[in-house]
């Protein structure tokens, strides 16, 4: 430990024993009583911001917990209070996600209380993140995170947030297509239809509609459906007139051309050409895994998904 950590574990120390030193003192008049909780919530407040210096960040969280403890409870300041749960979620992030998870679900409720959306937006987009970065990777934190991603995506729309509205449900539907088991393919197509014809509507959004057009398509293809796949090419090429002669659009025409033929010498071309120019990304090949083991006739089956060669 650095000396200056140690100062800072000292010093911290201190604020929170004259914290509840003050805390403990008797009074008998209301705005005394008022005064005391004040006291002892900022004491916190600054043993928190000692431990944070120092590095003690579990130490931290607490203090700041309790500091939002007593705005919320006896102060009723939930402004406060909601300032110090974020501080509180922000110190726990370094050792303990749970915690944090738990601080920010509690500010998030204080912020939309008071109608601070944008805030509480923001908060519960790192709270799905927390669940999308759990080493457990289980299917309920799974779909927590999606949950998060759908409120956070919910709160920008309120605000005429578009842009982050839209980051976060391309989330939901990614979590949805590739990291749940089974996975949700019609809910994420539905997404991504939705994301792309709301491009369309923004000159300055309207190029991103080709990428959410194609991820639709290979939600449905991805679920072995080729007659909605079919049905998706043909509305988005009314919708967008420059679909179809896109390099998104010939692609997906390739492959729901591949899939209606079983063709799988067509599907690996075609899969191999635009990754030559446009390089598959991680969610793009995990789709095109499943269309590809459909193809096959479920050739490989839970197996190792390197034994697929899409090219």
């Amino acid at each position: 430990m650095s000396a200056i950590s140690k100062k800072q574990r000292v010093k911290g120390d201190a604020y929170v024993s004259e914290a509840k030193s003050t805390l403990s003192k008797k009074t008998w008049f209301a705005s005394s009583s008022e005064q005391k909780f004040e006291d002892g919530a900022e004491l916190y407040e600054k043993a928190a911001n000692a431990y944070k210096v120092g590095g003690f960040h579990t130490e931290a969280g607490d203090a700041f917990m309790s500091a939002a403890n007593i705005y919320k409870n006896e102060t009723k300041n939930s402004m406060e209070a909601g300032k110090c749960l974020t501080s509180a979620g922000h110190s726990y992030k370094k050792t303990d996600s749970q915690k944090a998870i738990s601080a920010f679900r509690e500010s998030i409720s204080l912020l939309c209380d008071a109608g601070r959306l944008t805030p509480a937006a923001r908060l519960s987009k790192e709270v799905a993140e927390l669940f999308e970065t759990q080493e457990d990777g289980n299917e309920e934190s799974v779909q927590l995170a999606i949950d998060s991603y759908q409120q956070a995506a919910e709160l920008y729309d309120m605000e005429q947030q578009k842009s982050q509205s839209n980051q976060c449900l391309a989330k939901v539907a990614e979590l949805s297509s590739a990291a749940k088991d089974p996975p949700d393919l019609i809910r994420a197509s539905q997404i991504y239809e939705s994301l792309g014809k709301t491009c369309l509507d923004s000159n300055l959004l309207k190029y991103n509609a080709k990428g959410y057009f194609l991820q639709c398509v290979f939600c449905h293809l991805a679920n072995q459906d080729g007659v909605a796949a079919e049905q998706s090419l043909q509305r988005f090429s009314s919708l967008d007139y420059t679909f179809r002669d896109s390099r998104e659009g010939k692609f997906v025409g390739e492959l729901v051309a591949a899939v209606e033929g079983h063709d799988s010498e067509g599907f690996a071309t075609a899969c191999f050409e635009y990754d030559r120019i446009s390089k598959l990304d991680p969610w793009k090949t995990s789709m095109l895994l499943m269309v590809r083991r459909a193809i096959d006739g479920g050739i490989g089956g839970d197996g190792d998904e390197d034994d697929i060669d899409l090219t």
